[in-house]
């Protein structure tokens, strides 16, 4: 490669490290199988998996307490071949997941697989909310097939990119394989590299100025 291209060429390749690569998460709960004679299984919480951390909560601003997390097994007559999770009912406020990435940040959500249990009516109902870090939301709203031993994967638009926090419905359906996408961070090493590149582009672009200046 001729010299005189290299300022180019490593200026592309600092943008392409800057813009990162997007690493992908599955919250697919398979560290909740075990065996066991019981339909369920109690989850603490917070429940952590692949740096996220899924938490219940209750009431019209969601500011209390929600029920007990379950995973279903497969001795559940709603076994989906994978541990699924819900939560119970709180009396006159509800309940709902609550999903945060560990110590902060935005991510995107891709989707999430869900299967309810019922197999009609009010109870085929599932509603997600994106809270975005610059403030605001946005939902989408969904209606469950009725299969309530199948898995039925829930899609989301451009609009839930950039969240800080979701809250999704957790009472009457399972949920599985929540996919997600988050942004990658160069490590410190990476930058280091980026600096000695710019280094690099300003002593050539220095020693071409000088060139001409001489010529």
């Amino acid at each position: 490669m001729k010299l005189t291209h290299y300022p180019a060429y490593l200026f592309c390749t600092i943008l392409g490290v800057l813009s990162g690569q997007a690493s992908a998460a599955v919250i697919d709960f398979n560290s909740l199988a075990t065996t066991t004679t019981s339909p369920i299984v109690t989850v603490g919480q917070p429940y952590v998996e692949d740096g996220f951390s899924l938490i219940t909560r209750s009431g019209v601003s969601f500011t209390y307490g929600g029920g007990t997390i379950h995973a279903t097994t497969d001795k559940n007559a709603n076994w989906t071949g994978t541990p699924g999770v819900y939560s119970d009912y709180v009396y006159q406020y509800g309940s709902a997941f609550v999903l945060e990435r560990v110590g902060g940040g935005t991510f995107d959500l891709v989707s999430m697989d869900a299967a309810s249990f019922y197999t009609g009516g009010a109870g085929n109902y599932f509603s997600v909310y994106g809270y975005r870090a610059a403030g605001g939301y946005v939902n989408q709203n969904f209606t469950l097939d009725g299969t309530t031993n199948t898995l039925e994967t829930l899609t989301f638009n451009d609009s839930f990119k950039g969240l800080n926090k979701i809250i999704f419905s957790s009472v009457y359906a399972q949920v599985d394989n929540i996919n997600l996408s988050v942004a990658a961070v160069p490590e410190p090493e990476t930058y280091a590299m980026l600096l000695a590149g710019l280094g690099l582009i300003a002593g050539i672009a220095s020693r071409k100025r000088n060139n001409y200046a001489s010529a």
